[in-house]
């Protein structure tokens, strides 16, 4: 799978997410830990794992002028906790709308550099 299609699955989980927050507080519903949080977090992990290595050498290589690593630190850190957030009508909603929309911006912005200098050599 290429950067860009690995960064477009990631970016359609954000908006999964939101989706998945705003219906287990409408329906006032607690997930199933094992059986539905923790195997969609380890899924979504994996999925974060290859896309930080294939980003990372891309930056290297293709030196995309607004994104740097720190941005991909940043991204990893938050994503993996709203995944798990998105499941507990607990979670404050604003710091958790905030952090996707955060997330989002951010695979938007390397979606966008993706097109515009390529992800070829990934």
């Amino acid at each position: 799978m290429s950067l860009l299609e690995l960064s477009t699955q990631l970016l359609k989980e954000c908006d999964d997410c939101i989706i998945r927050f705003q219906s287990y507080r409408e329906e006032d519903k607690d997930p199933d830990f094992f059986q539905d949080v923790k195997p969609h977090a380890y899924k979504v992990d994996a999925l974060l794992h290859k896309w930080e290595e294939l980003v990372r050498s891309w930056i290297q290589v293709k030196r995309p002028k607004y994104v740097h690593p720190s941005q991909v630190d940043s991204l990893l850190e938050s994503m993996e906790q709203f995944i798990v957030q998105s499941y507990y009508k607990g979670t404050s909603k604003k710091r958790f709308l905030k952090s996707v929309h955060s997330t989002k911006y951010t695979f938007e912005t390397i979606i966008q550099a993706i097109k515009e200098v390529g992800d070829e050599h990934a």
